[in-house]
C-alpha cells in the first residue's frame, strides 16, 4: 500500500499531509472521522508492504506503547492492518523534534537543555519501570511542543527479541551514532543503554557535534566500543561535563542508577548554572561560598607586622624596648605628651593594661570616627607616645632620647611620610610641596632665560652703533683721505679751474 494524501485507514483516518519520512514508515497528519480531531499516523513504507519481520516490530511497538501513558511520552491511540501494511495512531503533538533545533542551534544554551535532558529522562524512567527499553534515544524521537513540554516517541524497537543486525536496511544505519558500546558488540539493551543515548544527545547539544563519527556504522559502532570520548570544550560548565562523561561511561555499571536520578541531577545542575553559569571553579562561585560560610579568606601576615618573641627576663627594660610601639588613629592626650620627656619607672601594668583616662575610670580609649580623624590634622595620625622608662645607671633609654627633642617642640613629632598633612587647614602634604617647588623652579628658570635673551639684544645694538664709525676710519685709511667726522658730508674732489687769459675775450 502506499500512502498519499486522502487514503483513508480503516474506515475513520484519512490522510491530509506528511509530516516526516523514518526508516521503517512514513508519519502522516490524519483526521480522526469518529471523534473529529487531528491524529499522527504512521505508516509503513511501501517498499515494506506484505513483510512479516516489519509488521511484527510496528504490532510491538503498539503494545508497549499503549502501556505508557506519561506526560513525556507521546500517547497510542489505536493500531490497524491494512493491504498487508500496519499503521499507528497516536497522539499529534504540535512542535518540533529536537534535531531541528539542533540544526539551527548546533549549542543549545544549558538553560534550554537541561531542562529538555531532565524531561527526556523522566519519560525513560517510566518506560524502564514498565520494563521498556526504548533502544532508539535520538534528537529526531524527542518532540519538543511549543509549549515547552517534552515528548518521547517512537517505541518502534523497544523491547525487541535481539537486535537488529548492522545490514538491516536502514534501520541501524540511522540509529548507529546513538548506539551504546554494549548494543554494538550485540549484547542486550538495558535502561543504562537509553541513559548512553541521552548522553550522546548531550554531547552533541553542547559540543556542536557528536562524539564518535566515522564513513559507516560499523566505523561508528567500533568507536563507541574502543575510543574514548573526546574532551569536551573547555567553557562548558565543570558539572554539566562531569554529568555528561558518567552518561558516556562504556561499562554500563558505572552510569547513573536510573534514569529518575539523572533526572534530578540534571534539574539540580539547571539551578546551580542558574546561579553560577561559570561553575565552581570561577570567582564569582568562590565569594558565594565564601559568603554562605560567613568567612572571609584569611590575608598573610607579614613577617614585620608579626608579634616580637618574648625575651628572657633580665634587668628592667623600657617599655618601648620591651614592646613595639602601638600606633593609634587618635591624637594622644595633652598630658601624656607633657610627660612624654619625663622618665618614669617601669611597672607591669603599664606595659600589660591600657591607659586609664585622667579621671580614674576603667573605660577604654574610644576611637574618633573617619571623617573626625581626617579633619584632626596630622596629630590624628601620629601614635600614642609611651612614657620614658628609665634604664640602668649611666644609660638613657632609645625612646627617651627620642621624646626629649619632641618635648623641646611642644610635644610634637616630625615625621618624613609623604602621607602626613599639615598647614592651617591640613591640606598640605609633602608630595604637594614637592610639586609646588618644582613649579616655582621652572617659573624662575623662564624668567631669567627671558632676561638673558633681553641682555644678548642690547648688547648686539650697541655694537652695531659702534662699528659704524670704526668702518669708515677703516675706509678712509685705505684711500688716503681724511677721516670723516661721521657728521658731514666727505669732500669730493673738483676738476681744475682754466686759467684764462686775454685771448680767449
Amino acid at each position: 500500500m502506499r500512502p498519499n494524501t486522502g487514503l483513508a485507514l480503516g474506515e475513520r483516518y484519512r490522510l491530509t499531509r506528511r509530516i516526516a519520512i523514518g526508516g521503517m514508515g512514513e508519519v502522516w497528519v490524519a483526521d480522526d472521522g469518529y471523534l473529529g480531531r487531528e491524529v499522527a499516523v504512521k505508516v509503513l513504507r511501501e517498499e515494506y508492504t506484505g513483510n512479516e519481520d516489519f509488521l511484527r516490530r510496528l504490532r510491538t511497538e503498539a503494545r508497549n506503547s499503549a502501556a505508557l501513558s506519561h506526560p513525556n511520552i507521546a500517547q497510542m491511540y489505536d493500531y490497524g492492518e491494512q493491504d498487508g501494511a500496519g499503521f499507528l495512531v497516536m497522539e499529534l503533538v504540535l512542535g518540533e523534534p529536537l534535531a531541528d533545533l539542533l540544526e539551527r542551534e548546533p549549542v543549545v544554551a544549558p538553560r534550554k537543555l537541561l531542562p529538555i535532558l531532565a524531561a527526556t529522562a523522566r519519560g525513560l524512567h517510566h518506560a524502564h519501570l514498565a520494563k521498556v527499553v526504548h533502544r532508539d534515544v535520538k534528537p529526531g524521537n524527542i518532540l519538543l511542543e511549543h509549549g515547552g513540554n517534552v515528548k518521547i516517541t517512537d517505541f518502534g524497537v523497544s523491547l525487541a527479541a535481539n537486535q537488529a543486525p548492522m545490514t538491516a536496511t536502514g534501520m541501524v544505519m540511522g540509529t548507529a551514532q546513538y548506539l551504546s558500546p554494549e548494543q554494538a558488540v550485540g549484547q542486550a539493551a538495558t535502561a543504562a543503554s537509553d541513559l548512553y543515548a541521552l548522553g550522546v544527545v548531550a554531547y552533541e547539544a553542547t559540543a556542536g557535534k557528536r562524539p564518535f563519527t566515522g564513513s559507516t556504522p560499523v566505523d561508528i559502532a567500533v568507536a563507541h566500543v574502543n575510543a574514548p570520548v573526546p574532551p569536551l570544550p573547555t567553557h562548558v560548565h565543570p558539572g554539566l561535563a562531569e554529568v555528561i562523561g558518567r552518561m558516556l561511561e562504556k561499562d554500563p555499571a558505572r552510569r547513573p542508577e536510573s534514569a529518575a536520578s539523572l533526572a534530578g541531577e540534571l534539574e539540580s545542575l539547571a539551578r546551580e548554572i542558574a546561579e553560577d553559569p561559570l561553575g565552581a571553579r570561577s570567582r564569582s562561585a568562590r565569594r558565594v561560598a565564601a559568603a554562605r560560610q560567613g568567612a572571609r579568606p584569611a590575608r598573610a601576615v607579614p613577617a614585620h607586622a608579626a608579634p616580637a618573641p618574648p625575651r628572657p627576663a633580665g634587668p628592667a627594660t623600657p617599655a618601648s624596648a620591651a614592646m613595639p610601639v602601638a600606633w593609634a588613629s587618635v591624637t594622644p592626650p595633652a598630658d601624656e605628651r607633657a610627660a612624654a620627656a619625663e622618665p618614669a619607672p617601669a611597672t607591669p601594668e603599664d606595659e600589660l593594661t591600657p591607659q586609664t583616662p585622667v579621671d580614674g575610670t576603667a573605660a577604654g580609649r574610644s576611637y574618633p570616627l573617619r571623617r573626625d580623624v581626617h579633619a584632626g590634622g596630622h596629630d590624628a595620625r601620629r601614635p600614642a607616645v609611651r612614657k620614658a622608662q628609665p634604664g640602668p645607671a649611666g644609660t638613657r633609654s632609645r625612646s627617651a632620647a627620642r621624646s626629649a627633642p619632641e618635648a623641646k617642640q611642644g610635644g610634637r613629632r616630625t615625621s618624613t611620610s609623604t602621607g602626613q598633612r599639615f598647614g592651617p587647614l591640613g591640606r598640605l602634604s609633602w608630595p604637594l610641596l614637592a610639586l609646588l617647588g618644582l613649579l616655582v623652579v621652572l617659573l624662575l628658570a623662564t624668567v631669567v632665560q627671558a632676561m638673558a635673551a633681553d641682555a644678548e639684544g642690547q648688547a648686539g645694538q650697541a655694537a652695531a652703533f659702534l662699528a659704524g664709525p670704526v668702518l669708515a676710519l677703516s675706509r678712509s685709511s685705505r684711500t688716503g683721505a681724511p677721516p670723516s667726522s661721521g657728521m658731514m658730508l666727505r669732500d669730493t674732489p673738483r676738476a681744475p679751474r682754466t686759467a684764462m687769459t686775454e685771448k680767449d675775450f
